[in-house]
């Protein structure tokens, strides 16, 4: 099942995703350039979060959940969704979303927004979070329309290997 997803996840994301959580975690290796074993990477965090959570959301507790959007059988889009809720002020960040491509456009990306905010709401979170690439404009003309706004900029100075 991890697998499934992450071949779908992998399929329906292009190099305009890529953002600072990318480059500090394995996903990518430079900005524009996912790791040749993005599949793999994508499967162990999916596996992860689906052991970890068991299907469920903690009423009280730190969870990692894994959202999938299904028209009938066939999956349509996914989401890596985390809530804090023992954090000072509770909060969520949408970590990540993916609509298949052949299916963009038809309110699904806002269905699991939607869905998101409810979850988040209901279990006392009071803001979400999530970060977007540069170039991934149309996500964020989405992000916009559904009440996001840039509260940061992040930043990122390539180093020198030794």
């Amino acid at each position: 099942m991890a697998r499934d997803l992450a071949r779908f996840f992998a399929a329906n994301v292009t190099t305009a995703y890529i953002s600072h959580s990318e480059l500090q975690g394995p996903r990518a290796l430079d900005v524009g350039r996912w790791r040749p074993d993005i599949v793999d990477v994508f499967a162990q965090e999916i596996e992860t979060r689906i052991a970890r959570e068991g299907g469920k959301i903690s009423a009280c507790a730190t969870s990692y959940p894994v959202m999938e959007a299904r028209r009938g059988e066939h999956l349509v889009g996914i989401a890596l969704v985390s809530l804090f809720l023992e954090a000072p002020v509770p909060y969520a960040i949408l970590e990540d979303i993916a609509v298949e491509t052949a299916h963009r456009g038809q309110g699904i990306g806002k269905a699991i927004i939607d869905w998101v905010t409810l979850e988040a709401s209901g279990h006392g979170c009071e803001r979400i979070f999530l970060e977007s690439g540069k170039d991934n404009h149309r996500a964020h003309e989405l992000f916009e329309r559904e009440g996001f706004s840039a509260t940061s900029v992040v930043m990122m100075k390539p180093l020198p290997k030794p």
